[in-house]
């Protein structure tokens, strides 16, 4: 019986409330991938987010944390790799999403203090990173990138964090 009590409660606490999921749902049709940034967003906390400035928080830390995972994945790449070329593009990827974090970071930062333009400046230059990444596995003929899926959506999470950060700007 206490299991079930702790179990609906655990529930009630995980289902964004209708304010914060209307906020994401308003916010998110105002962006050019709002399926993504619906998805991504839906689990915004209630005591984290009640404002469009406190949404565009929770969108860089999203994108922040996309680009961890990216890393991740990158690591795990170059240890089944034995493409000397491939290793490399990697290496080379390693090091632009350790970038890409620290920008993400820093607009973070910025965000706090409202200054949107250098959110802007380096929200565009992770986007900017991942495109990188990309161009380096495009240098050798037949070479697929095998980032290509996530690079693609990391850029969008960028593309989101930068819409929901203009929403701002403009008030």
């Amino acid at each position: 019986m206490s299991f079930s009590i702790l179990f609906f409660f655990l529930l009630v606490l995980a289902i964004p409330t209708h304010q914060t999921s209307d906020l994401v749902t308003k916010t998110c049709d105002q962006t050019l991938y709002k399926d993504l940034c619906n998805s991504a967003l839906a689990s915004a906390p209630e005591s984290e987010v009640t404002d469009v400035q406190s949404l565009a928080k929770f969108a860089l830390k999203m994108t922040s944390l996309n680009a961890v995972e990216i890393h991740k994945r990158i690591s795990l790449l170059f240890n089944t790799s034995s493409d000397e070329f491939i290793k490399q593009c990697l290496t080379d990827c390693s090091e632009i999403y350790t970038d890409a974090t620290d920008q993400l970071e820093d607009s973070m930062v910025a965000l706090d203090f409202k200054s949107y333009n250098d959110v802007n400046t380096w929200v565009t230059a992770a986007m900017t990173d991942a495109q990188s990444c990309e161009d380096g596995f495009n240098e050798k003929s037949g070479i697929v990138s095998p980032l290509s899926d996530i690079n693609k959506k990391f850029t969008q999470l960028c593309s989101i964090s930068l819409a929901i950060t203009n929403l701002l700007d403009k008030n």
